[in-house]
């Protein structure tokens, strides 16, 4: 399970800012992302899916005619 859990860190601890479905003592590993750095994350995120999207275009012929498809 993957999830993004908005949270808050006071005193040293990280607070989720919902209910976290998860046992007593699990370990887990966080990426801390700031939130005024989210906009610039999702707007990659957006970007970078339309580059991942190309290879399933169906086009079978991308290599030889790389030009045409971009200009």
């Amino acid at each position: 399970m993957t999830e993004a859990i908005p949270a808050v860190y006071e005193n040293g601890i990280f607070k989720p800012l919902q209910k976290v479905d998860l046992p007593e003592h699990k370990h887990v590993h966080l990426m801390v992302i700031p939130e005024d750095e989210l906009e610039l994350l999702y707007s990659q995120k957006k970007a970078m899916s339309k580059i991942i999207g190309a290879g399933s275009s169906g086009l079978t012929d991308v290599a030889g005619k790389h030009d045409h498809y971009l200009y």
